[in-house]
């Protein structure tokens, strides 16, 4: 028989310390409320670095938006693929109705690595013009997601 659990919500000393093991020379800042962590990804030895700036609040789901370099796109194009706001530059890393992310996972071996793959992505969408990144392209869950954190902080 199934029966219900508890997941436990991992505190923001404990998300910091696992993000601070795996990437020592990043900036990260934090307290009992909100975690903060920027960093220059490489997410392949082929690819470009991009500075990344993760916002997670507590009961929110965490934000990653790319700060530099500017995005570029495929020509013709006229938005970024697979990301809540071409302009913020804000990745669309999982399904957040599905609750793909919960806050009982490690954001260092969940959002992080979400990233470094969509960046991948990225780089072979403008290459070849076609998203091979896969996931739900809904323009509600972008609706959602963009309602939700019209007031938050963005990082530029």
């Amino acid at each position: 028989m199934a029966g219900n659990f508890y997941e436990h919500t991992l505190n923001f000393a404990l998300q910091a310390g696992k993000i601070k093991s795996l990437f020592p020379d990043s900036r990260l800042s934090f307290d009992q409320n909100r975690l903060v962590w920027t960093y220059s990804l490489t997410p392949s030895p082929l690819s470009s670095t991009y500075d990344v700036k993760l916002i997670y609040k507590r009961g929110e789901d965490p934000n990653v938006f790319v700060t530099n370099p500017k995005l570029k796109l495929y020509p013709g194009e006229t938005k970024l693929p697979h990301v809540y706001d071409t302009d913020r530059q804000w990745l669309c890393l999982y399904f957040r109705k599905a609750r793909e992310w919960r806050s009982s996972m490690l954001i260092a071996n969940t959002v992080i690595s979400w990233t470094c793959e969509w960046l991948v992505h990225y780089e072979l969408w403008v290459a070849t013009g076609k998203w091979r990144g896969g996931g739900i392209h809904l323009d509600n869950e972008f609706k959602i997601a963009d309602s939700k954190t019209r007031n938050a902080e963005w990082p530029r």
